[in-house]
């Protein structure tokens, strides 16, 4: 018989159990995780797990920081800034909004990890965490899934109806991406139990008798849902974005076709050995038999892969925002216009000094006075296109 069991840290921490009729006299999950810890198979594999922990909670920080940073800045600034956000600029903002709640879940692993797993914050933190984390989740998927196939539609179709309704068809879909990931996660958040005893750990704990049923239609589900389905659509939308770009005769054509590679790369290296992961541990016993050192391996490495996984709340900012310059104009708009004024007073009467020789230029050149001010340049004032969105394909790249 092959039982194993998992007791990873993060959202996704699983119980996996194989031939449940051969331990019918087993009443309870304590009694079953201590018929698990004495029938594992014997594996000598030299696996530190402090090390595990102080590189796992390290790595949690590391996303924690910059992650928080990064999207409060990208939130500050499309939120501020939103009529200059460009076409797509709602669906970035969402996806960051869907990021940082991501992001404020990582206190609670990082605690986890430090205390080997123990949860002590009770039962509806132990629910309510991971229903936010998932909802989060899937809301950042589905939000870059959207932005790809938007970015596409916007390129080819300019139709005037197009142009009147889009702002409006953007806030629906959004409004339907929440909805949709708020009751995605319900069928195995409803099963995740705080697991009471000296150690009480917050675990998927399905019943007994259809455990493993719930456990391979929670993963197949959360695999198909976050990866299956998302990647062929983001992959295919963009490279189209791409094609259509260089038949415009876009100059810049090279540089978005770099962008594209790296959204779609991006993508690949952080969900895929996740989900990979899970559904060999979900299978494992059940469905097919992996080698007892393989198994091991996995389990030990799922945690890291798990926070691996998070990087795209560091990685979206970056690709999405502060390579595109109409972000980065945005933002320069706005940290200038929060400098203290002390020393914009100092530089007009330094200005009021020299008037004589101001109003000789201004009459020598034939022109107005401006408004003073460092952040009034054309550069900082980007506006969305108002006819045909080929026009401005920069800001459909990265805006």
């Amino acid at each position: 018989m092959s039982v194993t069991v998992s007791m990873e840290s993060g959202p996704s921490k699983e119980v996996t159990a194989g031939s449940a009729g051969d331990i019918g006299e087993i009443h309870n999950w304590t009694e079953l995780l201590y018929f698990f810890n004495h029938t594992m198979p014997e594996c000598h594999t030299e696996l530190n797990e402090s090390t595990k922990r102080v590189a796992l909670f390290v790595l949690y920080l590391a996303i924690f920081v910059v992650g928080l940073v990064e999207n409060l800045l990208v939130i500050w600034v499309n939120w501020r800034c939103s009529g200059q956000a460009g076409l797509l600029g709602l669906y970035i903002l969402n996806m960051a909004i869907a990021d940082l709640g991501i992001v404020l879940c990582l206190p609670v692993w990082m605690l986890e990890v430090t205390l080997d797993y123990t949860w002590l914050w009770g039962s509806f933190a132990c629910r309510f965490t991971h229903y936010f984390y998932f909802a989060n989740m899937y809301s950042s998927i589905f939000f870059l899934v959207c932005l790809s196939i938007d970015r596409y539609v916007t390129l080819t179709h300019a139709s005037p109806s197009w142009q009147r309704y889009q702002h409006r068809v953007r806030r629906a879909v959004c409004a339907v991406v929440w909805v949709l990931s708020a009751i995605i996660p319900l069928p195995e958040v409803v099963h995740i139990q705080l697991l009471e005893g000296s150690e009480p750990m917050c675990l998927f704990l399905a019943p007994f008798e259809t455990y493993s049923t719930w456990a391979l239609v929670v993963t197949l589900s959360t695999t198909i849902l976050g990866f299956l389905l998302p990647f062929p659509l983001i992959a295919v939308f963009n490279m189209l974005t791409v094609c259509r770009l260089r038949q415009a005769g876009w100059p810049e054509g090279r540089r978005n076709c770099l962008l594209v590679c790296a959204y779609i790369a991006v993508f690949v290296i952080c969900w895929l050995p996740y989900h990979v992961t899970l559904l060999l541990l979900t299978l494992h016993g059940t469905q097919i038999s992996l080698h007892c050192y393989l198994v091991h391996l996995l389990y030990f490495f799922y945690d890291i892969i798990d926070c691996f996984s998070m990087l795209h709340c560091v990685l979206n900012p970056i690709l999405y925002n502060f390579l595109s310059p109409s972000f980065r104009s945005r933002l320069l708009s706005a940290v200038v216009h929060y400098l203290p004024k002390v020393q914009a007073g100092a530089g007009r009467r330094a200005s009021s000094s020299s008037s004589t020789q101001h109003s000789i230029i201004i009459t020598k050149e034939g022109t107005q006075p401006t408004a003073a001010g460092p952040y009034h340049h054309s550069s900082l004032n980007f506006q969305a296109p108002k006819t045909s969105p080929i026009s401005a394909p920069q800001s459909l790249i990265a805006s």
